[in-house]
């Protein structure tokens, strides 16, 4: 209820909240946990005013959108904010002028947005600790870097990110980092939830890789004479501003590996060699990092909730087809943007917004727990409970948006789950544009349109 807050311009909001003990089995968290089936409803209605006040959906959405800088209501600071560009994009990109209120009947098209943190602002348990802390040390031969860090590589690709993080910021390739990840003897981090590893274990990654950086540029600083401000590390050279005599440091490094078959060569001074001359200086290299958020949120009752360095934000557009005298409903075409603010991986990114979509699209048509009168689960297997599939899935055109969130490593914030929030009401929207009716209940089951369909005839 707290994400309602955004991405539109609201001077006020209420919602309320209720906590029901029944004797089902209890729930777990899945992707956007509580947020999407706010944002389900929330999106739906936002369509309905606009239909009875006869304004495009998207205008609409645009008129009323935050931008960066703003504040919500409650208190969430939008430090970067790319909604505006991400609907643009999708209107764009999936022809939308030319289809709404042109489609054929049984043929509809929806549009929704997201918004969602990066990150939590406080532990689940209040604390002062570190959100994450990672170490990076380079190996005494110098060229590799060995990451530790705590964070959970659940198949999202954390690990390839934080590699990539860290051979940024310490001017190497990706080859040259070692990521060892998931264990709590790396170090803290509080773990793979609220799409919060790129920014905050992203930040502990940078900051270690900066660390061990400063220190082997003091050291060739020590060796040739040359102010650091005129060093930098780039593609694993060392390069200077000014023309530089390392040669007496190249031939230290070579007598210091003699039989070694691959002597560096050329005309620039390689990190292999500047992080071996650390070493025989200072001994084994190690840096480390750490990150948490500034303090967050407004004075009143429960403004933590809600609280992020950074907030993710999404829009979708989904074309559906609805056969009107079954009921059934496919989803024709998807078209997704974004904001990440910047894309570390951009192969991760896209497949974090395929992922989302194929989830969002298996709740919307698919997804339900049946439970007997005793709260006993009747479908609990695979066989039984349905989820979308490979052959399920649409065409989906994934668009990334970049706005350079200041918060953010290099700029870049959420994608994991956020991108999940506008994937049941842009279908559910669609649905209504092709039938004139709206579904408040979920799955759209064959029978459950069908009756809908049949409901809305009689009156």
């Amino acid at each position: 209820g707290s994400l309602l807050g955004g991405p539109y311009k609201l001077p006020n909001m209420k919602y309320d909240g209720y906590r029901i003990y029944t004797n089902k089995p209890t729930c777990g968290a899945q992707r956007g946990h509580g947020g999407v089936a706010a944002r389900a409803a929330w999106e739906q209605q936002l369509d309905a005013i606009a239909q009875e006040l006869g304004i495009d959906p998207v205008d609409f959405r645009l008129k009323n959108m935050m931008e960066r800088g703003d504040t919500t209501c409650n208190d969430l600071n939008m430090s970067s904010l790319g909604m505006k560009e991400c609907i643009e994009a999708v209107k764009n990109g999936s022809d939308w002028n030319a289809k709404k209120g042109k489609l054929p009947p049984g043929k509809g098209i929806g549009i929704a947005c997201g918004f969602f943190v990066s990150g939590a602002g406080y532990p689940i348990y209040r604390s002062d600790t570190y959100h994450s802390t990672a170490v990076l040390k380079l190996r005494e031969d110098g060229g590799t870097a060995d990451l530790l860090t705590a964070s959970a590589e659940i198949g999202q690709g954390s690990d390839t990110t934080m590699g990539m993080i860290a051979a940024e910021a310490l001017g190497v390739r990706l080859e040259d980092i070692k990521v060892s990840s998931g264990s709590t003897d790396y170090g803290v981090d509080l773990g793979a939830y609220s799409s919060r590893q790129t920014l905050m274990s992203g930040h502990a990654a940078k900051e270690a890789a900066e660390d061990v950086k400063r220190q082997v540029l003091e050291v060739v600083s020590e060796i040739l004479g040359v102010p650091m401000d005129e060093m930098d590390i780039k593609d694993g050279l060392i390069h200077f501003k000014k023309d530089v005599d390392f040669s007496g440091l190249r031939t230290a490094y070579i007598k210091e590996h003699r039989g070694w078959t691959d002597p560096p060569t050329g005309d620039k001074l390689t990190f292999r060699e500047a992080a071996r001359m650390a070493y025989l200086a200072r001994g084994s290299i190690v840096g480390t990092g750490k990150y948490k958020p500034p303090a967050l949120g407004g004075k009143f009752k429960g403004a933590a909730v809600g609280t992020s360095p950074a907030y993710g934000c999404s829009a979708q557009v989904v074309e559906v087809t609805v056969d009107l005298e079954t009921g059934r409903v496919k989803v024709d075409q998807m078209t997704d943007a974004h904001d990440c603010g910047l894309a570390i991986n951009v192969t991760s990114v896209e497949g974090q917004m395929q992922g989302s979509l194929s989830m969002g699209l298996g709740e919307a048509l698919y997804e339900e727990v049946k439970i007997d009168a005793k709260g006993r689960v009747l479908n609990a297997n695979l066989g039984e409970y349905k989820i979308a599939t490979a052959l399920d899935m649409p065409n989906v055109n994934t668009i990334v948006v970049e706005t350079g969130e200041p918060n953010g490593p290099f700029g870049a914030k959420e994608v994991g789950e956020g991108a999940i929030m506008p994937t049941i009401p842009a279908i559910l929207n669609a649905v209504h544009d092709a039938i004139g009716v709206r579904i408040d209940e979920l799955p759209l089951t064959p029978e459950r349109v069908f009756m809908a369909i049949q409901k809305a005839k009689g009156k």
